[in-house]
């Protein structure tokens, strides 16, 4: 079974709060593609330390949301610098910017229907 980019518990334990997931959901796509480019950039110049630490807060942001699929993209990538293996880091990286495309298209579709 595929899992789902939003975990069904998350949104119904908000669905009583809808205002306030709806300004979770823009500060996320207001302010996540930025970490993503600083990712992207901890991992071009190899800088282990930066990716290990911006994939755990980017961890910590999907897990707060119910984004358990880019969670678990953070939580490979962080695992990838922490063992310096940059192969792998960019695999995760690859898998870790889809997922979050599935998410930001998940959450464009929920402000705009709520």
């Amino acid at each position: 079974m595929e899992q789902e980019i939003i975990d069904s518990k998350f949104l119904e334990s908000m669905s009583g709060k809808r205002p306030f997931l709806k300004r979770m959901f823009t500060v996320f796509i207001s302010q996540e593609p930025k970490r993503i480019m600083e990712i992207k950039d901890a991992l071009d110049s190899r800088d282990v330390e930066r990716l290990r630490h911006l994939a755990h807060s980017l961890k910590g942001g999907a897990a707060t949301i119910g984004v358990e699929r880019v969670r678990q993209c953070c939580l490979a990538l962080e695992n990838a610098s922490k063992a310096r293996d940059m192969d792998a880091a960019m695999t995760h990286m690859g898998e870790l910017e889809a997922e979050m495309r599935h998410a930001y298209a998940f959450m464009f579709n929920f402000l705009a229907n709520n």
